[in-house]
């Protein structure tokens, strides 16, 4: 397998990499998609650390600059970390 071919885990056939679709299977291809488990936690650090810093200054416009600077930041990481993630969902 080359890097310019993905290889479906139900089926084993190669396609080229971007297909959206396995050709034999059927099976959905997602590309660089993050985990929801990780996002759930990430939705969730963000939010403690919005409130923290908005407890601490006592000003909600920090709170709320805090959180969307978060978002922001985290958001670019998560898509640079799991870039090269290819993810098979099977039809039922």
């Amino acid at each position: 397998m080359s890097n310019h071919t993905v290889q479906c885990p139900f089926c084993f056939k190669e396609s080229p990499h971007g297909v959206k679709i396995c050709t034999v299977c059927h099976a959905k291809v997602v590309y660089g998609e993050c985990p929801v488990t990780v996002a759930i936690m990430f939705g969730i650090a963000v939010m403690l650390l919005a409130y923290f810093a908005g407890s601490w200054t006592e000003n909600f416009i920090v709170s709320v600059i805090v959180f969307f600077g978060s978002i922001f930041i985290l958001k670019y990481q998560l898509k640079k970390v799991y870039a090269d993630r290819i993810l098979f969902i099977q039809r039922d």
